[in-house]
């Protein structure tokens, strides 16, 4: 099937690319959205210049059949990080995934040129494990493998064991008291990730405690008791409602400890936590994601008795720049 001319995507769009990425996750997933209030919080991410960053194409009816994204994701260690995504309806001709990369890898190569033409940049993108097509493309394109995303579940069971803290630490409900707090903390643990969302002031609330299906009695934080720390946010965990499965189903969405406070169980402490509060609250199974670059959190998970679901993906990524031949 080929598509009508380009356009820039809008925030009207997003009921119409909700319902693309639910038809490309049931053949191919890469953790897109399938709601169309999560949809308008992703277009709303990338700010007031949306139809630079993103663009649609329709079928004949009218309908959207392919998306590109290009999200700037912050710097680390001066290199900035750049999202693409390529979202193509699976009877879409191959030509139309190969236009749209050629679009997405020169809309990149403008915003690293507008930080300035020595600034280093790497793009990051999603291909489905069975998406052997989407590999071979990305592989032209100079993209390599840098790990595969695990999505695991859990099936609650009846008795869960109580959390335990380590001492000088108390768990917290999430509020407004700590929301910058919490931001700074949560960038701060993902500093180390090169793909992982540090959002700035504007565009925390939708990642936390904002989010349409945010969870406030699964979600936590974990404090420092002593006067006088910096940042008194040791951990956190941001829990959501997932309403894309039969089962009733909590996302345990952004979990994460500050360096200084790591293989201390906050984790095991605050997982127990939200899995307690889940199982209270009626859900039946709690979903998660994790790298496998990360064994140690791998095999936390594992221990908890998260399994895999089968819906997990690749990200690649390459370098653009002084650098990137």
């Amino acid at each position: 099937m080929e598509i009508a001319p380009w356009e820039p995507a809008t925030l009207a769009d997003a009921g119409s690319l909700a319902a693309l990425f639910r038809r490309v996750e049931a053949a191919a997933p890469v953790g897109l959205e399938q709601h169309a209030d999560d949809v308008t919080t992703r277009l709303a991410a990338l700010g007031p210049d949306l139809g630079s960053g993103a663009r649609v194409g329709r079928d004949d009816d009218g309908d959207v059949a392919a998306y590109g994204e290009v999200a700037e994701m912050g710097e680390v260690d001066d290199v900035l990080r750049i999202r693409l995504a390529n979202v193509v309806r699976p009877d879409t001709a191959n030509d139309v995934r190969a236009e749209l990369y050629q679009w997405l890898l020169g809309q990149a190569e403008q915003v690293r040129q507008a930080r300035g033409s020595a600034q280093a940049a790497v793009l990051g993108t999603r291909c489905a494990e069975n998406d052997r097509v989407g590999r071979e493309l990305l592989a032209r394109h100079g993209f390599e493998l840098v790990r595969h995303e695990r999505d695991l579940v859990l099936a609650l069971p009846e008795s869960l064991p109580t959390e335990v803290l380590p001492p000088g630490l108390v768990s917290s409900p999430v509020d407004e008291r700590y929301e910058e707090l919490a931001r700074l903390a949560h960038n701060e643990a993902y500093a180390d990730s090169p793909s992982a969302i540090r959002p700035d002031q504007r565009t925390w609330p939708a990642h936390a405690i904002a989010h349409p299906r945010f969870l406030p009695d699964l979600s936590c934080l974990v404090l420092v008791e002593a006067d006088g720390a910096e940042n008194p946010v040791a951990g956190f965990l941001f829990a959501l409602a997932d309403d894309d499965t039969e089962k009733p189903t909590a996302v345990l969405h952004c979990l994460g400890s500050r360096v200084p406070w790591r293989r201390r169980g906050l984790a095991t402490a605050m997982i127990t936590h939200a899995l307690r509060r889940a199982r209270s609250a009626g859900f039946q199974q709690v979903r998660l994601r994790v790298s496998d670059t990360n064994p140690a959190a791998l095999a936390l998970y594992r221990k908890l008795g998260f399994v895999g679901s089968g819906r997990g993906y690749a990200v690649l990524m390459r370098r653009l720049g002084p650098d990137s031949s």
